[in-house]
């Protein structure tokens, strides 16, 4: 099926006559490749500044029709310069990617791409002297509202221009064991190539240039490299079909790193080398793993499919476990413990706090801090199955949240922004890793994962609306 685009272009605030000024300033989910980065200064408290609506959305769970408002998980909105101004980019939850005015929330521009974004856009730079064809948006959605999971296509990864807001290429994600053909995760950069897990399990890597696109079913489909399988035929038994990939990939010594729905971690090669490495834990991984300043990956696990407990794990990439962490077997909505969103670490920022923390929300609401170099002597722990023991790590401090939460917190230099269920909280962290809260904003819910700039905090709701906060 065709889609067609629908755009709004403002007035005002075009960026077609400024092709040589546009800079994406957080480019992808978590900031870059590392997946460690979250804005350049955090405020010290969540006076509203304003608020724009994003609109509503219907999708199908299954055969049943859902509607949802606003961002949901991970919906970070990107933070791009163009001219002396800032835009952001937001997936919404109303089929619709947007570009809004940072200082004001002036939507520039709003297209459907046919089906709920859940997720968080890339930003690409192709070259070229056409602006529209130039600077591309790599977005995923679900698979498309009318579309059949059986038969047919399902057009889940689109290529949209930065600039006006046109859909330029659109990839079917075909059928698979997976059940789902959707696509969450944030696609990844390495030199002119993109590369995304997408939810029918397939690694896949290819051109967002439209240059390079082919005409496939009437409209532009991107340039496929290579897609790679990541799962094995073995591992239906265990997962039946939830084996998608939800997770950003992480780039680490030029392999992408992926958290896989089949409960292991892949190094994906995006040249001629094939799946490389890998780590076997089990459990359901679906957040993205940031990579610390040691070299290390830290790892979310939601219970499901293991016996032990869901939690963080630290661990060398091509190499060993450093630490676990479990958490909770707490059921919250159809999660049964551990850990869905992402942990977040702070060597990037320039602050009082040591340089060697972490920290993440489990699904209890247990927000941690932890110092991901240290371990806690003569104490180890059940790893995720419930078999092998772990060192454990040095916890600094814990808070309990309003509720549950799989939203990803933010670590900026010595603060915390973290949403949850019913709010959006604001913590200060001492020289010792103690917590300290300094706002809190009750009642949207955040499944989002926010993003801060020049002292502002951009954080997506379900309740519709995408909130401006900060001093």
């Amino acid at each position: 099926m065709k889609i067609l685009p629908v755009i709004i272009l403002a007035l005002i605030g075009c960026s077609c006559s400024l092709p040589a000024q546009v800079k994406p300033l957080v480019g992808t989910y978590l900031g870059d490749g590392q997946r460690n980065y979250y804005g350049n200064a955090a405020p010290s408290r969540l006076r509203v500044h304003w608020k724009v609506h994003l609109g509503s959305g219907s999708t199908k769970i299954g055969r049943t029709v859902k509607t949802w408002k606003g961002a949901g998980w991970t919906g970070q909105p990107l933070v791009i310069s163009e001219g002396g101004e800032t835009y952001l980019i937001q997936g919404c939850l109303s089929h619709h990617l947007k570009k809004i005015r940072a200082r004001d929330g002036k939507v520039i521009w709003s297209t459907s791409v046919g089906d709920v974004i859940k997720g968080t856009p890339t930003f690409a730079d192709v070259g070229g002297r056409d602006p529209e064809k130039r600077y591309i948006l790599i977005t995923g959605s679900r698979m498309g509202r009318h579309n059949d999971f059986v038969k047919g296509p399902a057009h889940s990864l689109h290529g949209v221009s930065y600039t006006t807001g046109k859909i330029l290429w659109h990839h079917n994600s075909v059928r698979t064991s997976s059940n789902s053909r959707d696509v969450d995760a944030s696609a990844l950069m390495v030199g002119s190539k993109a590369c995304v897990p997408l939810e029918n399990g397939y690694f896949t890597v290819f051109s967002p240039d439209p240059a390079k696109a082919k005409m496939k079913n009437g409209f532009p489909a991107p340039k496929i490299y290579k897609q790679r399988q990541l799962y094995i035929s073995t591992d239906i038994a265990t997962y039946k079909s939830e084996l998608c990939c939800e997770s950003s990939p992480t780039l680490v010594s030029g392999k992408a790193y992926v958290a896989a729905g089949c409960g292991r971690v892949y190094a994906c090669s995006t040249g001629f080398g094939g799946l490389g490495w890998t780590l076997d834990v089990g459990g359901d991984l679906n957040g993205t793993m940031p990579l610390t300043n040691d070299g290390h990956l830290l790892l979310g696990i939601e219970r499901e499919f293991i016996s032990g407990q869901g939690g963080v794990m630290k661990f060398k990439p091509k190499g060993g476990v450093k630490w676990y962490h479990p958490l909770p077997n707490k059921r919250f909505y159809t999660w049964a413990g551990g850990l869905v969103g992402s942990p977040a670490v702070n060597h990037r920022y320039s602050s009082a706090s040591n340089k060697d923390l972490a920290c993440f929300v489990g699904v209890d609401g247990v927000l941690t801090v932890v110092n991901h170099k240290k371990t806690q002597p003569g104490v180890t722990v059940a790893g995720p199955r419930g078999k092998n023991h772990y060192p454990a790590p040095l916890v600094l401090d814990r808070v309990k949240l309003p509720t549950g939460s799989i939203s990803t917190p933010l670590f900026v230099g010595n603060k915390i922004v973290v949403g949850y269920d019913n709010g959006l909280d604001l913590y200060s962290v001492s020289s010792a890793g103690k917590l300290t809260r300094l706002a809190r904003l009750a009642g949207p819910m955040f499944d989002a994962t926010p993003i801060v700039w020049n002292r502002r905090i951009y954080a997506g709701s379900k309740n519709g609306y995408l909130y401006c906060l900060g001093d």
